[in-house]
């Protein structure tokens, strides 16, 4: 077959269609010589047929011939066996049934003491179990004095062995289920008791078991943190394992072995580890390469990038996960926080350890909502058509003494110009988180994101001017200069008195210097007056005739130079 495959392979179409004609003729012809040859070679074929039957007969008979004697003689031989067994054995068992039977009523005893021990060590009755191990082996001792080797105590002796082996393990699983600090104190008194552990051994057996009992707990907050939509939840409930457990824990440590604290100390920091990796994992922003932060990624404060450096020499990966708003971020922050109080009685107070953690989300969190906002700004300004909302149409204000001290009189005025409202709102969203999380060392870095954001919507300002024609005199250049004054007079003093608000009068916004950037290109030099000094409520209300005046009023050269300025600003922020 194999060597005609490669024939039939290499054939041509017409020797391929002759050959079932081919192979017919050789089958033909091999049925001949076949033929020929049975015919020729018969006698031999017969004879040898006669002698391989006649050969097969005779083994037959041999066969069965041996099968039968060996049959006869196997009775004989298992009986010969037999009789020498026991004839060797008959001495040594009677010698052995006459010991039993005068010590029946010992050994009965010293039999049953094992699962006497076994009992007492399944129902938790220790302080039995305890006694009897002594009494097996004051019982032992005296035994092994005589120089005597019995089987029968060689063998309880095992099985004692074991049994205190089982009570080891049953007092050492207590140690992993939940107990308090008298269960704790009984079973390390029982174990001292069974004397197989020096004292070291003993604390690092009730460090590593106890241990195992917090691991059972550490589980469900990882099944927990593997979902994104339960990160909070198991931040918090890490933070109050910590609280509880862990503190509970090192409380009966220091109760029971008040000599030495050293592997409590390294659990504790073990334990700390963790907690502070879950929060390095979940809650501490991704560096400045990931696009942390935005334009104020280089500005980043010193909490932020200590926090960002120690998740980095410790093999943590910053968050990338599920969204931690700052309500939630405040919860895990109090969580951490009575934790840290905690654990600073047993000298594990790790809250200056965490609290870098989180400055650096809130400070990453503001960042991100203030360039959202500038984002939106700019895309607002790109498809404005200045043209002005009639919201306020007709309706009334509210007097200026109804509105509150953070609130500014005119602010509904802001809603006149989409871009600036929207602006405005996104504002109002970003401090509506941070005084629910304002952390008094994020003052500065707040203070300084927030001039950046204003100063970057004053070079979109500058740039929409110097992209879009604002004719003289024009409605378009009305609505602009009022968007202007809007974002100086109201938007800058809204701002001001949020921050104030959150952070105190020492928060308090350069306002003059976002003022000097947009005069003379934005505003004339007659309004350039700090709108935080300003006596608004006097001010003159704006109609819409004086454009043409104050377009008049800017010099050309401080226009192209402005331009320039607000052209490149405008890219950067792109």
């Amino acid at each position: 077959a194999r060597s005609y495959l490669p024939h039939l392979t290499s054939s041509t179409y017409d020797r391929l269609v002759r050959e079932p004609e081919t192979l017919r003729l050789e089958k033909e012809r091999c049925e001949r010589e076949m033929e020929q040859l049975a015919v020729q070679n018969y006698g031999a074929f017969i004879s040898n047929a006669k002698v391989t039957q006649s050969v097969r007969n005779e083994l037959a008979d041999i066969q069965r011939h041996l099968d039968e004697m060996a049959e006869t003689l196997r009775p004989v031989q298992d009986a010969i066996s037999d009789f020498k067994d026991k004839a060797a054995d008959l001495g040594v068992r009677r010698s052995e049934l006459r010991n039993v039977l005068q010590q029946h009523g010992a050994l009965l005893e010293l039999l049953e003491l094992p699962q006497l021990l076994d009992a007492c060590v399944r129902n938790q009755m220790y302080e039995e179990s305890l006694e009897l191990l002594a009494y097996c082996a004051n019982m032992l001792q005296a035994h092994e004095a005589r120089g005597e080797e019995i089987k029968v105590l060689s063998s309880l002796r095992e099985q004692v062995e074991v049994q205190r082996s089982n009570l080891r393990s049953s007092l050492v699983a207590q140690l992993k289920t939940d107990i308090h600090l008298p269960a704790c104190v009984r079973i390390i008194g029982f174990l001292r008791r069974i004397q197989k552990h020096s004292e070291e051994e003993l604390r690092q057996l009730f460090i590593e078991h106890r241990g195992a009992f917090l691991t059972s707990h550490k589980l469900q907050v990882e099944a927990l943190r593997s979902s994104r939509g339960s990160v909070v939840t198991a931040l918090r409930s890490a933070a109050d394992l910590v609280r509880t457990h862990v503190y509970d824990i090192g409380t009966q440590y220091k109760a029971l072995f008040p000599q030495d604290e050293g592997p409590l100390r390294a659990w504790l920091a073990e334990q700390i580890a963790w907690l502070t990796g879950l929060l390095q994992d979940h809650v501490l922003p991704p560096p400045p390469g990931d696009g942390w932060g935005g334009r104020g990624s280089a500005a980043a404060g010193g909490a932020a990038a200590t926090a960002l450096a120690q998740a980095q020499a410790q093999g943590h990966a910053p968050a990338t996960g599920a969204r931690i708003d700052a309500a939630a971020l405040t919860m895990i922050l109090r969580q951490c926080l009575h934790a840290s109080s905690t654990l600073k009685r047993l000298g594990g107070h790790f809250y200056p350890l965490v609290a870098g953690i989180f400055e650096a989300r809130m400070e990453h969190h503001v960042a991100e909502m203030l360039d959202f906002a500038l984002l939106t700004f700019h895309a607002e300004l790109g498809r404005y058509d200045w043209i002005a909302s009639t919201a306020l149409a007709g309706g009334s204000r509210a007097p200026p003494s109804q509105s509150s001290g953070w609130l500014h009189p005119e602010a509904l005025e802001l809603t006149r110009h989409r871009p600036l409202a929207v602006f405005a709102n996104d504002f109002a969203q970003m401090f509506n988180e941070l005084r629910q999380c304002a952390l008094i060392s994020l003052r500065l870095s707040t203070v300084s994101r927030t001039f950046e954001c204003l100063m970057g919507a004053v070079n979109l300002l500058k740039s929409v001017k110097a992209s879009q024609p604002f004719p003289a005199g024009s409605a378009r250049a009305g609505e602009f200069l009022r968007l202007c004054r809007h974002f100086v007079q109201i938007l800058m003093p809204l701002v001001a008195a949020h921050l104030e608000a959150v952070y105190g009068a020492s928060a308090r916004l350069d306002t003059k210097a976002i003022l000097g950037a947009m005069v003379p290109y934005l505003l004339p030099a007659s309004e350039a007056e700090d709108p935080l000094t300003a006596n608004l409520t006097g001010s003159k209300p704006y109609d819409g005739t004086e454009a043409e005046e104050a377009w008049a009023g800017i010099p050309e050269e401080a226009e192209a130079e402005a331009a320039q300025v607000a052209a490149g600003a405008a890219a950067e922020t792109e």
